[in-house]
């Protein structure tokens, strides 16, 4: 279904507006108009509950300050139709005092729908649907699909064997799936597989406070999971994530690529990123490995950068201090255990209210 089509398929009209942005950027000596309206759909609609419009590179001139001061506006009517390569929207947003009529033409336009607002903690692992999208891989377990064998060292005689398989054509990767074993003194005591292709494993273990060494791993592009090394109790962790209108049973979440724990205070710091995005540290509570709390800060949200320039960010290290990690510019910032704490805690108290 095309993004047009989007439009005739909902009930766009008459829809609250729950945010709506817009402002101005130059490139290459044009300015543009780019514009995002958030809204909810309504009663009605017992699927999708809330919606985005996007409306990008207009060389039209947007009235951006009376669109950014809007007070509780309605999207009266919206119409988007396909002119060549761009799009031509026609607006009408009401509010107590005032109408506003926008008509103008974009090169880019997107229309999304969202059964949720912002980020579901919500473990799928072991879930139905997470079975049955991992069954869809397990024909790539094939010797026409193999490409690899390889052993990776790990501390006090463990090794982990890795068997690497993939279905790719000329045009696409159709599939993953890799299958490990986790062995010490050659002999596997643990078993799992993954449907992910991007991460390497991991070459050190997790030495925790509570005397217990943790091996993680991936089975997902998304989540980590963790072996008890001495009990071999496994848990494994993929959030439901962000929304997506396509039909698998998680969306977008952070994509961890290194784990770094401070046994002083029971935190732990993940590098990594949301995919294509800048390189960012999120950090959580890791008092209980086999049941930790999914609920992570991110330190991009909370360093004090100047709003103009984004900056990929990496760890550094922990210290008595806190956390440090360095930015791209060359720089290094601190945060404290406070800081860091007390930003958790918000981010349960959104979860709980939410």
């Amino acid at each position: 279904m095309s993004k047009t089509e989007l439009l005739k398929v909902h009930r766009f009209t008459d829809t609250t507006i729950t945010r709506i942005y817009a402002h101005e950027f130059e490139d290459k000596g044009v300015k543009y108009s780019t514009m995002r309206i958030e809204g909810d759909f309504g009663s009605e609609e017992t699927e999708y509950h809330h919606y985005d419009l996007y409306f990008m590179r207009s060389s039209d001139k947007l009235p951006i300050d009376e669109i950014n001061t809007l007070v509780e506006p309605v999207l009266r009517k919206v119409n988007v139709v396909e002119v060549g390569n761009d799009y031509k929207a026609e607006l009408e947003i009401v509010t107590k005092e005032k109408t506003l009529c926008l008509d103008f033409v974009c090169s880019t336009f997107g229309v999304a729908r969202e059964h949720y607002r912002g980020f579901d903690y919500t473990n799928i692992y072991g879930t139905k649907e997470y079975d049955e999208l991992t069954k869809k891989y397990l024909y790539c377990e094939s010797e026409e699909y193999f490409q690899e064998e390889s052993t990776v060292a790990l501390p006090d005689g463990y090794e982990l064997y890795v068997r690497e398989y993939m279905h790719r054509s000329e045009r696409a990767i159709h599939a993953y799936f890799n299958r490990y074993e986790l062995r010490k003194d050659g002999k596997c005591i643990y078993e799992f597989i993954s449907t992910d292709g991007h991460h390497r494993p991991y070459k050190d273990f997790v030495c925790h406070s509570n005397g217990h060494r943790y091996y993680p791993f991936h089975i997902s592009l998304y989540g980590i999971s963790y072996i008890d090394i001495e009990t071999f109790e496994v848990f494994n962790y993929i959030p439901r994530g962000y929304d997506n209108d396509y039909g698998a049973p998680n969306g977008e979440s952070f994509i961890v690529t290194d784990v770094h724990y401070d046994p002083c205070t029971n935190l732990i710091a993940y590098g990594g990123c949301y995919w294509a995005g800048l390189s960012d540290v999120m950090v959580g509570d890791f008092t209980d490995p086999m049941n930790f709390n999914p609920r992570l800060c991110s330190v991009q949200d909370i360093i004090d950068i100047d709003s103009e320039y984004c900056c990929d960010i990496d760890f550094e290290k922990w210290d008595s201090g806190g956390l440090y990690i360095k930015t791209d510019d060359g720089g290094t910032e601190m945060l404290s255990v406070e800081t860091i704490k007390n930003e958790i805690s918000v981010q349960s108290t959104k979860k709980e209210r939410k």
